[in-house]
């Protein structure tokens, strides 16, 4: 692939030259790609279900740019050579993802603080915390609070549970164009 900047020949083309050769705009350059060819090979479930997506992502693109508050927030994510769209496609493919669940506080009391470190590619809308027993009984079922670093997720307690060994907090992290997770934590 060659990029092509400030070439007064070739600036502003796309297109299909021949069979060999493709032309595309991207910010302020032109992009020239070989031409994709066509297979025969019959695609697999694996290329289908990616196609999908990838067709997903693209209606989310579109919906996502159509509304102006949050065009102006993709946009404002975007790097350069990037467009809103871009940004949104990518985050409907990227899924929220917990990187690390702070439970060295936890002791069981009522009031203890346990915090969620949770990493998106945009951002998080919600994260829905449910807290088990040893005995896998629902004790209490609550919402993490967002902190100002924008990556931890506070949740504090309501219900005392002892002993807390077997524990476990179930999240279900929501992002923008809710793509849900569900993921469970153990406490030792």
């Amino acid at each position: 692939m060659a990029k092509s900047k400030d070439n007064v020949v070739m600036e502003g083309a796309s297109g299909k030259i021949g069979r060999m050769l493709v032309f595309r705009q991207r910010a302020d350059q032109t992009i020239i790609a070989r031409r994709a060819k066509k297979t025969s090979k019959p695609i697999t479930d694996l290329q289908q279900e990616i196609r999908n997506r990838f067709t997903e992502a693209a209606y989310y693109a579109k919906s996502a740019i159509e509304d102006p508050i949050l065009k102006q927030a993709y946009q404002d994510k975007a790097k350069i050579g990037q467009t809103a769209y871009n940004v949104a496609f990518a985050d409907y493919l990227k899924a929220p993802e917990l990187r690390k669940a702070f439970l060295e506080t936890y002791t069981g009391a009522v009031g203890d603080i346990v915090l969620f470190r949770i990493v998106d590619s945009f951002q998080i809308r919600s994260v829905q915390v449910e807290l088990k027993d040893a005995a896998g009984n629902v004790l209490e079922v609550g919402t993490a609070v967002q902190q100002l670093n924008k990556m931890d997720w506070l949740f504090q307690t309501t219900v005392a549970n002892q002993p807390i060994a077997g524990s476990s907090f179930h999240l279900t992290i929501t992002d923008t164009p809710n793509n849900v997770v569900k993921v469970a934590v153990m406490v030792d």
